[in-house]
């Protein structure tokens, strides 16, 4: 039988009442994966996985979508919460975009650090690949890849819309003077050839070129003065800005340039991570953390620190 407190017995402690709030904390999945997350970015910059004495930084941008100015200034307000690291982890997976941000891109960047690298989870295509030969070191596993960094064309064709590397429509161009020229040095009929000359769009193909011009110029400058600086290095230079801007090279603007690859044969500071390796383990398991985080989206992007978190969602059409 229980005896009431003061007769032998201590006064009972009340249970704590379990709120609404917290009830409705443990079924957050988003709040407990946002935690794993953080948790994933202190460990990669931690004194294990990067040179020196810190502080040390990272920030992620997880984007589905192509790169664009809109992304500038969401980059700045983080770098500035951020604020100044020894090294700077850009954790980046993006299909590329606006090459034209690039430079503000890695400029942000590089201003708030002594040391910037680029970790590759997956892929950084076209203008990312960009970002990346801005770094000081670019960090590869087994799936990640840069790709060309040809400029592409929206057309339609169809009905449907493409994209087209502008060096296409420079060597279709190209093509019809070399056949025209061929067909006056034989004295055949050269009438069908120059009524294809007729239909060029010439400002439009003087665009691509200046384009096409532009990513090699980028490449050209970021390589020189930051990955592969010194005089030493000019010839590096040259030929990987020549091997990154071939289409005939890659074929089509999606081929995988693997860290092996870019390594040895474009000479890039990259830094191979094995399957097994701890960083390349953490930084598998973010990317693959974050890209359940934005769902299927096709447009959808992320940018995350350990303190900041902003998920872009696609414009409603």
């Amino acid at each position: 039988m229980e005896q009431p407190a003061g007769q032998g017995n201590p006064p009972r402690v009340a249970e704590p009442v379990v709120s609404y709030s917290s009830i409705l904390e443990e079924h957050d999945v988003a709040r407990a994966q946002r935690e794993t997350r953080r948790s994933l970015l202190r460990d990669i910059a931690s004194p294990d996985f990067n040179e020196g004495t810190g502080p040390n930084g990272v920030i992620a941008h997880i984007s589905q979508g192509s790169l664009s100015s809109e992304d500038v200034p969401v980059l700045g307000n983080i770098l500035l919460n951020l604020g100044d690291v020894k090294t700077l982890n850009l954790i980046l997976h993006s299909p590329g975009g606006e090459g034209t941000v690039v430079e503000k891109f890695v400029g942000l960047c590089r201003s708030q650090c002594e040391r910037f690298r680029v970790l590759v989870p997956n892929e950084a295509k076209s203008a990312a690949t960009l970002i990346a030969l801005g770094a000081d070191e670019i960090v590869m596993g087994p799936s990640a890849e840069l790709g060309p960094i040809d400029a592409q064309i929206r057309v339609v064709v169809s009905g449907t819309p493409r994209l087209i590397s502008a060096q296409s429509f420079i060597d279709a161009r190209d093509g019809l003077l070399k056949q025209y020229a061929k067909q006056v040095a034989d004295g055949k009929d050269t009438g069908a050839t120059m009524q294809m000359l007729a239909t060029l769009d010439l400002p439009f193909i003087t665009e691509c070129e200046h384009l096409m011009a532009f990513g090699r110029d980028v490449a050209q400058k970021l390589l020189s003065e930051r990955m592969l600086k010194g005089r030493r290095n000019e010839a590096k230079v040259k030929k990987a800005v020549e091997t990154l801007s071939s289409v005939e090279r890659f074929k089509v603007h999606g081929r995988i340039l693997d860290g092996r690859t870019a390594r040895t044969e474009l000479g890039l500071k990259v830094s191979l991570c094995g399957r097994n390796d701890p960083l390349w383990r953490k930084i598998w398991e973010y990317y693959t953390r974050a890209e359940i985080a934005l769902g299927r989206s096709s447009a959808a992007k992320l940018f995350e620190t350990e303190d900041e978190l902003l998920i872009a969602a696609p414009p409603v059409t």
